[in-house]
C-alpha cells in the first residue's frame, strides 16, 4: 500500500465545476486596477507592480474595479480555514507561528495576489485563519508542519471549493 506525499492538492477540477463568483467579467484584452489593494488584471491574470499602477491608473481606458480577493474580504467569504488547536506549544510560541503564517501569506501574495489572509482570530485558546483561497490555506499547513511538526489535517468541501486545515502540537 502507497502513502501518498503531503502537498498541494489538485483543484482543477473544482475550478470547471465550481466557478468563483467574485471573478470579474472583464473582456479579453482590457486591462484593470484594483483602487483597494492596487493589483492590475492584464493577460487574465493579477499581479502587483506600483509603478505600472501608478501608469495605468491615469489613463481613461483603464478599468477601475474592486479585486476578487478584495471582495472576498470584505464579504468575509473563505475558501481557506486554518484553524490551531490549543495546547501549551501554541501558547508559548503564538508569536512566532502568527509571524510564519504572515511570510506565507506574503509569498503567495507575491505570486498570486488573490491569495490573502482575511482575517485571524482566537476563540477558546485555538487561532483561526481565513484565507481567500484554499491553496494558502494547505500552504499554510504544510508550513506549519515543516517548521514546528505536530498533526496536520486536510479536509476539503465536496460541494464548494473550500479547504479546512487543523494543525496541533502538544
Amino acid at each position: 500500500m502507497s502513502q501518498k506525499k503531503a502537498g498541494p492538492v489538485r483543484t482543477r477540477r473544482n475550478v470547471q465545476q465550481y466557478g468563483d463568483p467574485y471573478l470579474p467579467k472583464i473582456n479579453q484584452g482590457e486591462i484593470a486596477v484594483c483602487t483597494g489593494c492596487r493589483a492590475i488584471f492584464q493577460r487574465r491574470h493579477w499581479f502587483f507592480d506600483e509603478p505600472l499602477y501608478r501608469a495605468l491608473s491615469t489613463k481613461p481606458n483603464t478599468r477601475q474595479v474592486t479585486c476578487p480577493a478584495c471582495q472576498k474580504i470584505r464579504d468575509g467569504y473563505f475558501e481557506g480555514e486554518v484553524t490551531l488547536m490549543p495546547s501549551p506549544f501554541l501558547r508559548q510560541h503564538k508569536g512566532e507561528i502568527l509571524n510564519l503564517i504572515r511570510n506565507e501569506e506574503e509569498r503567495a501574495k507575491g505570486m498570486n495576489p488573490l491569495e490573502r489572509i482575511i482575517s485571524i482570530k482566537e476563540e477558546d485558546g485555538k487561532v483561526v485563519v481565513l484565507t481567500t483561497d484554499e491553496k494558502l490555506s494547505q500552504r499554510i499547513g504544510r508550513e506549519l508542519k515543516k517548521a514546528y511538526q505536530g498533526n496536520t489535517l486536510y479536509r476539503w468541501s465536496a460541494d464548494t471549493k473550500c479547504a479546512r486545515v487543523t494543525w496541533t502540537r502538544e
